[in-house]
């Protein structure tokens, strides 16, 4: 089999299927997180060419901005972005059970890892900052009219709410104190729902 022949045949395996390597993509960046990750090694652990890779996704930023949008669809409940949030509370409650979870834990790392690049060289990595902060605060402001807060505090609720939750995220994989950053949870939780009680009363 001559090169040129073996190059085709890889780059063939995922043609017409773009979501599966991009599965595979994002599988790889899970488990490896992303301080070394390097297109040509990427490649070859997929099992596509380099120039495959290339051409499904022009570079390592923007397979990087995919990446995030694949664990971000994986992770916003759908209720938020639809605004059909019928009880916030309980639904904070499953979204940071399920965000607990090892695998999931795994994901935010990975994203913290993304975070602290993007910070350092912000107009190189512009399809991050608004995936990974715009998109969630556009989820929760919807959930949050959704539940009556009022207009001009939604931004700033969102913003805490996110906050908030990934603070806690970053100490339980700093500290791995499970119980004492689910009972400062639980402490949130009873803030907000008294927040949110407040707001069903004034209707």
């Amino acid at each position: 089999m001559t090169g040129t022949e073996r190059v085709d045949r890889r780059t063939l395996r995922y043609a017409g299927r773009r979501d599966e390597l991009l599965d595979a993509v994002t599988a790889y960046v899970i488990e490896h997180g992303v301080a070394e990750l390097s297109m040509r090694p990427l490649a070859k652990v997929v099992g596509v060419s380099h120039a495959s890779l290339l051409h499904h996704f022009g570079s390592k930023e923007n397979l990087l901005a995919e990446v995030v949008e694949r664990m971000r669809s994986d992770t916003i409940p759908t209720e938020l972005t639809t605004g059909d949030v019928d009880d916030p509370i309980a639904l904070l409650r499953s979204w940071w059970s399920a965000r607990m979870a090892p695998g999931e834990l795994l994901r935010f790392r990975v994203m913290l890892e993304l975070y602290v690049q993007a910070v350092l060289k912000p107009d190189q990595n512009p399809r991050f900052l608004d995936k990974f902060i715009g998109q969630w605060l556009a989820a929760l402001e919807s959930g949050l009219r959704a539940v009556g807060c009022p207009e001009g505090e939604v931004s700033a609720h969102a913003t805490l709410i996110l906050a908030q939750i990934r603070g806690l995220s970053l100490d339980l994989l700093a500290t791995g104190d499970r119980d004492r950053v689910n009972e400062a949870f639980e402490v949130y939780v009873g803030l907000l729902t008294a927040t949110v009680a407040g707001w069903s009363s004034a209707d």
